[in-house]
């Protein structure tokens, strides 16, 4: 599809979006305005649903007016974000600002609403600000937003269908062949773990959500998640096909940050630390696979071989990311009802902290990938030799030394705040 054409179509599914959203953006202003007389903390969640709506509703007129500016033949300016220290800054003055907010019912329904969502949208563009720091001339605002949008919307409510779809199969199965695996995880992890984490992790509840965040969720998003891009990403550089799948990708995740806020408005800021952790996630593994799709319609050498594997890889951090949630607050969760147990630990060490600890350092690793990626991205090799000769420019000694320091440094950190924390 030529420029011309993309213009047409990123200008009328805009326009339709805005259309269909304008009516119950304008209701939504009126519920949060009647909402400022209820004088009541509890119209928080309402009030940032009700402004991601408003939000999403102007970013697709910003979609349509970009799209009209390129139909008229007018150049775009060049993508410059702040700094990724500027924008984790501002995270920590929104949240705390924020949790300032919530706790006053003056404030709670203006003030706090738009401070979490603009917190929950921080964390996937730092991860964009560190990725290309240095490449000014690599991306433009008009790709960019229309990839952003895109992903907040359409990539989001096509991993909505298929992660409605897919549990059922999940669902029968765990009616049919569950019920003796789970109780054999029971009694091992109760000799591991103790036996309140053994039931937090083997209830039915958390083994569902578990195989949902683990396993499907991971294959459909990273799946959809660059699918808003395709028409585009045929005619671009590896770069930028990079970082314009990386774009749909933040947008994605800042949308999914806004709802799990929504629906846990009482530990919101918690939940949105422990995920800004996490903020590199979902823009690399849609970058990465945005790169396999834009090999395959190039028609590149190894295109499959190659686009295997960063599906692969973009799918195991994904997978790897959400389990190891999962469990953290599952763990944290079996200590909220009584008194901790002393066997919940492991070697001695907490296991949630230990997990949390695991989950800081892929959250540090996805960033530290995605930089790599961005600077050089020559297509995978499969065959390794002394180093990665893939996107990565760095020794297997150089990686587990820095994986080693890490742990030390961050297991300790992480037992110690648990400890203060549930003391």
């Amino acid at each position: 599809m030529n420029s011309t054409g993309l213009g047409w179509l990123s200008a009328i599914l805009s326009a339709l979006g805005m259309l269909l959203m304008s009516p119950v953006a304008l209701g939504f202003v009126c519920v949060i305005l009647i909402s400022l007389t209820a004088r009541s903390t509890n119209i928080v969640s309402g009030n940032v649903l009700g402004g991601a709506w408003l939000a999403i509703t102007v970013g697709l007129g910003v979609v349509f007016w970009h799209s009209r500016r390129a139909l008229q033949g007018k150049p775009s300016a060049r993508v410059r974000l702040p700094r990724a220290w500027v924008l984790a800054a501002g995270f920590g003055v929104c949240v705390f600002i924020g949790v300032t907010m919530t706790g006053n019912v003056l404030t709670a329904g203006l003030i706090a609403p738009p401070l979490i969502l603009i917190a929950a949208a921080i964390p996937p563009l730092a991860a964009m600000a560190w990725f290309a720091p240095n490449l000014p001339d690599a991306l433009s605002w008009r790709r960019g937003t229309v990839a952003f949008v895109g992903g907040a919307t359409a990539s989001v409510a096509l991993a909505f269908a298929l992660e409605i779809i897919l549990p059922f199969a999940v669902l029968v199965g765990m009616l049919a062949f569950g019920n003796t695996a789970i109780r054999g995880a029971e009694r091992l992890l109760s000799e591991v773990i103790g036996g309140r984490g053994a039931q937090a992790l083997t209830s039915s509840s958390f083994v569902y959500a578990f195989i949902h965040g683990a396993l499907i969720a991971p294959l459909a998003e990273e799946i959809v998640k660059p699918l808003i891009v395709l028409p585009l990403i045929r005619r671009l550089e590896r770069r930028e096909a990079f970082l314009v799948a990386a774009f749909a990708g933040a947008g994605f995740a800042a949308l999914e940050n806004i709802l799990y806020a929504s629906a846990a408005t009482g530990y919101w800021a918690g939940l949105l630390i422990v995920r800004g952790i996490g903020g590199a996630v979902h823009p690399l593994g849609a970058g990465l696979v945005g790169l396999a799709w834009r090999d395959l319609l190039r028609r590149e050498h190894h295109a499959w071989r190659n686009g295997l594997a960063r599906f692969g890889l973009a799918v195991g951090l994904h997978a790897l990311w959400n389990g190891g949630a999962l469990i953290v607050f599952a763990l944290l969760g079996a200590q909220f009802f009584g008194k901790p147990p002393p066997a919940l630990n492991l070697l001695g060490f907490s296991a949630a902290g230990l997990v949390l600890a695991f989950l800081i350092v892929l959250g540090l690793a996805t960033f530290g990938v995605g930089r790599s990626v961005a600077e050089n991205t020559t297509p995978f090799r499969l065959r390794v030799p002394t180093s990665f000769e893939t996107q990565f420019t760095v020794s297997d000694r150089a990686v587990a030394i820095w994986a080693l320091v890490w742990l030390a440094l961050v297991v300790p950190l992480g037992i110690a705040v648990l400890r203060a924390l549930f003391r």
